[in-house]
């Protein structure tokens, strides 16, 4: 298995381990990431993963609409120049691996180690399986995908250029805790997180890293929410290094009263039961919290960022917002008009119903299963 080694990737990466591991029993499974990946929170999977390796992989940076000014960022430029080079040893030492392991096949997840991985694959004569998970490719899975048995997808077939006789649609694998939301698990989740059973709960993330952009727009309007609804608590995840910086101003913003409604981490690794307590969901449009908000069935409003690489969140967001499954807002969004965006759905229990029932529509929670089934197949054959 090979992944970039952000959240992105490697939720979906555990999560389908541990059903390979559960449909096959006594298979190995090895993870290839960069070297620089977190690997204190990685070496902790051993139930997962029997065995970690690391390799120097060079990536290409790119960043959707920068057109032309592209050509004077001299410093990425200067990066992308010093990583092309890395390259023939990242396939080099890829390649070592594959004689080392032998795989009966390569899972590509995407990022920039899956390209060695993948030409090495290739010398090797081992099948390659790709799975992307956003409706737009990435780069290293258009690479590695042109030798690809079989082509994997988290959204519908026609979102994707590549062969029809290759794709096999399954969705994205996600956390097994995560489960469509009763009442019961919903009151459960609150009771985690000492907030009361009753009245609005409306949770904001901005993903793993956080974004300055959404935390801003939260912290402008709270006061006015936490004064418009006298039971709503907000739940604000602000990514690691925001978190200090959004405490303060939200001590700055609010009397005391009012902080008390107020919780603000900068990352959880129960995130799921965040998303399970809140009755309104602000992200982004990351592919994997979409499907873990899928498979829960939560109203959300979704602000995606525009300056990801091919504009993938953008298509992610526009899917969803054609079939009904989410309230789509843009990056520019004024405060104001977040604001009223914000209360009409949680003074709306009717509408946030309608946006959650189309939203679980979409979920593929056996996404896992699918995908492992594909994988040992190809392996045995």
């Amino acid at each position: 298995m090979t992944g970039g080694g952000s959240g992105g990737h490697i939720t979906p990466l555990l999560s389908l381990a541990r059903e390979i591991k559960s449909q096959q029993p006594g298979c190995q499974v090895i993870y290839v990431g960069h070297k620089g990946d977190d690997f204190d929170s990685l070496k902790s999977q051993t139930a997962n993963f029997d065995f970690l390796a690391f390799i120097n992989a060079g990536k290409f940076r790119r960043y959707h609409g920068e057109g032309i000014a592209a050509l004077f960022d001299f410093k990425t430029l200067g990066l992308n120049i010093r990583d092309f080079f890395r390259l023939p040893g990242s396939i080099f030492s890829s390649y070592r691996l594959m004689r080392r392991f032998k795989p009966n096949v390569v899972f590509s997840k995407g990022g920039f180690v899956a390209v060695p991985v993948g030409v090495a694959a290739r010398l090797s004569g081992v099948p390659i399986i790709t799975h992307d998970s956003d409706s737009v490719p990435g780069l290293a899975n258009r690479i590695v995908g042109r030798w690809a048995k079989v082509h994997a997808t988290g959204m519908p077939a026609e979102y994707y250029t590549y062969p029809k006789s290759t794709i096999e649609y399954v969705g994205i694998p996600i956390d097994e805790r995560i489960k469509k939301v009763t009442p019961k698990i919903m009151a459960e989740c609150r009771k985690k997180l000492g907030l009361p059973a009753a009245g609005s709960v409306l949770l904001l993330s901005g993903g793993g890293n956080g974004s300055v952009r959404l935390n801003e727009l939260l912290l402008a309007v709270a006061k006015n929410l936490l004064e418009a609804d006298l039971s709503l608590h907000i739940l604000h995840v602000t990514g690691r290094s925001h978190q200090q910086t959004v405490k303060d101003a939200y001590r700055q913003k609010l009397p005391k009263a009012e902080l008390e409604r107020v919780a603000v981490e900068g990352f959880t690794p129960d995130f799921y039961a965040y998303t399970a307590a809140a009755d309104l969901v602000v992200t982004r449009a990351g592919a994997t919290t979409l499907a873990e908000l899928a498979a829960q069935g939560k109203a959300c409003v979704i602000i995606p960022s525009p300056f990801l690489t091919g504009g993938h969140q953008l298509k992610n967001a526009q899917q969803l917002a054609e079939a009904g499954a989410a309230v789509v807002a843009d990056e520019t969004i004024e405060p104001d008009e977040f604001l009223v965006i914000v209360n009409e759905l949680l003074s709306n229990d009717r509408r946030r119903f309608e946006l959650a029932k189309n939203l679980y529509a979409a979920a593929k929670p056996d996404a896992a299963a699918r995908l492992a089934e594909i994988i040992i197949q190809r392996a045995k054959e």
